[in-house]
């Protein structure tokens, strides 16, 4: 029987520490307990997440006890029934929310991959373990073709020559799209053109075209790495990383937190969704991917890797 800590039981409740150890004295929860160590199984966690008998709608407002060793009776005070129906309301919205979450194909919900390191190591992880098709969608090309996370990844795949063929959906870094990112991240002065040209998105953006060429001769040479780019001048709506086993995908938004600082804006602050593989959101993504990847919407111009590393005057 696999033991829990309090941490655990009060992170899959959605309570406080505090909540788990008073539940825990007044006996909700069901433990033993040596010393000051709080004996919880796993089984037991799941009995109560799952009973087999559904408590009753209503109860007495005070039940009472015998003391051990003694006559005197004790009585459990509305405090105590509160508490437990506390408890009751906390495992029924709990039920609730996984069993919509499965229902959709939510196997994950992680933090804000900007604010929550395990967000993009889980990432990485399902990157490294990708057979087949990958597909990478967002704003700007730093996010997969900087100087470290992901491109380390890709970089070891094309040297490796793994089985994997990658398409990434891109913002093009000249279109009006850019400008509007530049313009929210660093400032109005950058809606100049010679400004924007030697502002740092574009200068990130020339660099990351840098990575993707050199990337790209590495797929022509290898015999089972591939890698294809695209870009568009389209919001995106959505960062995006999908692979044969699962997808991860964020929603972009021009909001700042109110405590950000300057430079912190469009990605990486909101709560990340992992979803499963053969799941119709899944499906959606996918479809989503290709219908922008294949350029038949007449108001979405897509470009290629080749026009745009001309434009930016990047050699392929």
């Amino acid at each position: 029987m696999a033991g829990l800590k309090v941490q655990d039981v009060a992170s899959r409740l959605n309570v406080s520490d505090k909540t788990v150890y008073k539940w825990l004295k007044q006996g909700l929860i069901p433990a033993s307990r040596i010393g000051t160590t709080w004996l919880i199984t796993e089984e037991s966690l799941e009995a109560l997440l799952n009973p087999a008998v559904t408590a009753p709608s209503a109860a007495p407002a005070k039940m009472s006890q015998r003391e051990p060793g003694s006559g005197t009776a004790i009585t459990r005070s509305d405090s105590y029934l509160q508490d437990r129906q506390e408890l009751r309301s906390t495992v029924s919205h709990l039920n609730r929310m996984m069993s919509s979450a499965v229902d959709q194909g939510i196997s994950g919900i992680l933090g804000p991959r900007r604010q929550d390191p395990a967000t993009p190591a889980a990432i990485a992880q399902a990157l490294e373990s990708a057979e087949g098709e990958v597909l990478l969608q967002g704003v700007g090309l730093r996010e997969f073709f900087g100087d470290r996370d992901h491109a380390v990844i890709l970089r070891r795949m094309a040297a490796e020559d793994h089985a994997v063929s990658v398409r990434a959906l891109l913002v093009s870094p000249t279109g009006q799209f850019a400008r509007a990112r530049t313009v929210a991240e660093d400032g109005e002065q950058f809606a100049d053109d010679a400004l924007f040209r030697a502002g740092p998105l574009f200068g990130d953006s020339w660099r990351s075209l840098n990575v993707i060429a050199s990337l790209k001769k590495a797929s022509r040479e290898s015999k089972n790495f591939r890698l294809d780019v695209r870009f568009l001048d389209h919001w995106p709506s959505a960062y995006l990383v999908l692979t044969n086993r699962c997808a991860f995908v964020e929603t972009y938004h021009f909001g700042r937190a109110n405590s950000a600082v300057d430079h912190v804006t469009i990605e990486g602050l909101v709560p990340m969704l992992q979803i499963a593989a053969g799941a119709d959101y899944y499906g959606l993504l996918r479809n989503h991917f290709d219908y922008l990847w294949n350029g038949t919407n007449p108001f979405v111009p897509v470009q290629t890797l080749e026009e745009v590393a001309e434009s930016v005057q990047v050699q392929l």
